[in-house]
């Protein structure tokens, strides 16, 4: 969006800026068209125009019924009247995907998972199993061995898996004329014997809220309960009113999950049957490390197929907006737990999205969910914030927190939430609300048009940073050896059991906040990406966006598909910056590619092609290889020139639901935004009051000061000008956004 001082003075009436916030607006009570009407007029009048009605715990009355759509109704009309957006929220409370439980209540239509229990077995003692086959119908005729079957048995020693047949012994039962057989194992060694056994929880013992996400069928069942009734009752109002649809912390709820179609497209995606090698999900090493590998990228994509794709090709078929946010966010172990990999899945929104509870700031949950959206081109970040804040939210955390989302690439603040009621019980449902039950509800206005004015200054264009950094899913996958038992809502979770693991996901939180602490910006690069990059002249260039970057980095990258290491063997070798860090890579994702990989990588490394840091956690050895092959434009001359984080990173254990307080920054931070032939510098104060800076930026005219607090515009104090760059004198004021725009 182009910046108009007139409007950036004076942003509330700007429909273009509406949907800088769109509180969630918790349905917690009996709904009165009288009360809703008020409400809104309330929200109007301080200019939140877009707001998200969200059935919560508390409401009185039946979901999705025609008094429920007749409360709908009554906000739709206020809003056509009043030219105002809504959103809609997909859910009775959360996760996403189950209609209120109606969905689940099928058990087809239910999470399955896989669960492993280990019999060590002694040399020479008797052991009796259970023998069935795995997934699939009728028992075998014949040969054991030739059906995927729920025992597997590994000599202890070894771990070399052993055949089943030897161990079988024909069972007569009298009464019954069918061949059966025993299994009876008995060894002179040592033996280890895996049950697999395939589970579904009871509706009422947490399956309510566990639809099966990745299952085609069950996400149809879904659109049907939901999307389809609300459009057969409000026909048109998709991508007109209503202008996206949010939905809500979907998740795998089990360490393993498993669904119907999983053998059918893991032989797709991976040419072998998965059945036949089971407990490589729970055994150590690299070799069945490598099957974990295929299992988590084949449920990841089943995942973002079935479920978020589909919602998202529906929405935007009718006109309007899919976005969503999902769970355990903040890590590369929260990643893989709860969705397989979750940068991939923002791909399926229309609007990538994020969670974050809590006051503190400096985490990097936001980061991965914007560096999502730019690598797959999904543009309109959001987040869902404020909740678990407490009745005590200050309007200056307020202020602070809003600043920081922005600073991390978020163009539209969810408020968790505005309370259509406080009454009993509801008072303590994450509190607090900023609504007009808020201590500084009063300075709402003031808040939303920084809002507002934020959206302004980075919307429209693009984020402009060198420099991708590759995510390192598959080495973790690698190593990853899940919990089983654990769910979800564990703050204090499943350990992450494996050193290797344990220590790749610390240290890309050391290395990503390192950078940040420098205000080095940056991509984080999921490798499903590299599908939408390509090499021009050295320089990696994204076909959907247009982005283009000079300098790649791969830490702790054990395993890189083979499109990724051909295309940074080309990249390198045109004159791009290739940095490695920890290890070089040992593997493809298909074990007939490990040669060609590692032969690239050595071929680079020998040829002087790459640089290379033996820590992978090192940031300052990054950032000071990165300040002389990618400089950045601006330079500070005096003043903090780092923001400090007293967070680097988070315990090895996967923590869920992560609250964030307690967490925060220091000194000041900024990143840049390019509009045209504007370069706008968004600098963020995190110090206690305000702070002076002065920097060098080059400019083909003088620079100007945009304040998003007070809506001011005004030239920039230039105290010189050289070589065509101007040095400028800042001063910040603390919590707030400030922009000095240039003309490049």
């Amino acid at each position: 969006m182009e910046l108009d001082k007139k409007i950036f003075a004076n942003p509330k009436d700007c429909g273009a800026l509406d949907e800088a916030q769109s509180p969630f607006w918790f349905w917690n009570d009996r709904l009165e068209d009288g009360e809703i009407l008020r409400q809104l007029e309330l929200m109007t009048a301080a200019g939140v125009k877009c707001a998200t009605p969200h059935a919560r715990s508390g409401y009185i009355g039946d979901y999705m019924t025609e008094e429920w759509f007749g409360r709908i109704q009554t906000v739709l009309d206020y809003k056509k009247e009043h030219g105002e957006p809504m959103w809609l929220y997909d859910e009775f409370n959360w996760p996403a995907g189950s209609c209120n439980g109606a969905v689940s209540r099928d058990e087809h239509m239910r999470e399955r998972y896989l669960y492993f229990t280990r019999y060590d077995v002694p040399a020479g003692e008797l052991f009796h199993g259970n023998l069935r086959p795995f997934g699939v119908a009728g028992r075998p005729d014949g040969d054991y061995d030739s059906l995927p079957m729920n025992l597997f048995v590994y000599d202890r020693e070894t771990m070399e898996q052993l055949p089943l047949t030897p161990y079988l012994q024909p069972m007569v039962i009298a009464t019954m004329n069918v061949p059966m057989k025993d299994f009876c194992l008995r060894r002179d060694r040592d033996t280890v014997v895996y049950q697999v056994q395939l589970l579904i929880d009871p509706y009422d013992e947490g399956g309510r809220g566990e639809p099966d996400y990745m299952k085609a069928e069950a996400t149809d069942t879904f659109i049907g309960l939901t999307y389809e009734k609300y459009n057969d009752r409000f026909p048109g109002a998709f991508g007109s009113t209503i202008k996206a649809v949010f939905n809500d912390e979907t998740r795998f709820a089990h360490s393993f999950p498993w669904t119907d179609q999983l053998p059918e497209k893991f032989l797709e995606m991976k040419g072998y049957d998965i059945r036949r090698k089971l407990p490589d999900l729970v055994l150590p090493g690299d070799e069945a490390g490598r099957t974990r590998v295929d299992y988590y990228d084949v449920i990841a994509q089943l995942y973002k197929e079935n479920y978020h794709s589909r919602l998202r090709d529906w929405c935007e078929a009718h006109g309007t907006a899919y976005t969503a946010h999902l769970l355990g966010e903040e890590s590369l172990a929260g990643h893989a737990r709860y969705s397989g990999d979750f940068m991939r899945q923002m791909d399926a929104t229309t609007r990538p999205g994020v969670d974050h509870l809590g006051k503190g700031i400096g985490s990097l949950n936001v980061k991965f969910a914007a560096s999502a959206g730019e690598c797959y081109g999904r543009e309109g970040l959001m987040c869902e914030v404020f909740a678990g804040c407490g009745w005590d939210l200050s309007y200056e955390s307020y202020q602070r927190m809003v600043s920081w989302m922005y600073l991390q690439g978020v163009k539209t603040i969810v408020n968790h939430g505005f309370f259509y009621s406080t009454r009993e019980e509801r008072a303590n449902d994450w509190p607090p609300s900023e609504f007009f039950q808020w201590a500084h509800w009063d300075r709402m206005p003031e808040a939303n048009d920084m809002k507002r004015r934020m959206y302004m200054l980075l919307t429209g264009g693009s984020p402009e940073k060198e420099t991708l950094i590759y995510h390192p899913q598959e080495a973790f996958w690698l190593h990853f050896l899940s919990r089983q038992g654990y769910q979800t809502m564990y703050q204090r979770g499943p350990l992450i059991l494996d050193e290797r693991a344990a220590e790749i996901d610390q240290k890309e939180q050391l290395l990503l906040t390192g950078l940040q602490e420098q205000n080095i910006d940056f991509t984080v690069f999921p490798s499903d990406a590299a599908r939408l990059f390509k090499v021009e002249d050295g320089v990696l260039v994204n076909t959907r966006t247009g982005a283009r970057y000079t300098t790649f980095v791969l830490p702790m990258a054990e395993v890189v598909p083979l499109a990724v290491a051909k295309m940074l063997d080309q990249f390198a070798r045109e004159g791009g910056n290739l940095c490695l860090m920890d290890c070089m890579p040992r593997y493809g994702m298909k074990k007939e590619e490990d040669g060609e990989v590692v032969r690239i990588f050595e071929d680079l490394k020998n040829g002087g092609f790459m640089a290379f840091v033996n820590d992978g956690a090192d940031s300052d050895a990054l950032g000071f290889w990165l300040s002389h092959v990618a400089p950045a434009p601006i330079q500070f001359v005096e003043g903090n020139s780092r923001n400090v984080n007293n967070h680097r990173y988070y315990p090895r254990w996967i923590v869920d639901p992560v609250m964030h307080t307690g967490e925060d920054l220091s000194g000041v931070a900024y990143i840049r935004y390019r509009k045209g032939e504007e370069r706008e510098y968004f600098f963020v104060n995190f110090g206690e009051g305000p702070e002076t800076i002065t920097v060098s930026v080059p400019s083909e005219t003088d620079p100007i000061v945009y304040e998003t607090l007070t809506g001011k515009v005004y030239p920039a104090q230039v105290l010189g000008m050289k070589n065509g760059a101007y040095t400028v004198r800042l001063t910040l004021a603390p919590n707030v956004g400030t922009a000095l725009v240039t003309k490049v």
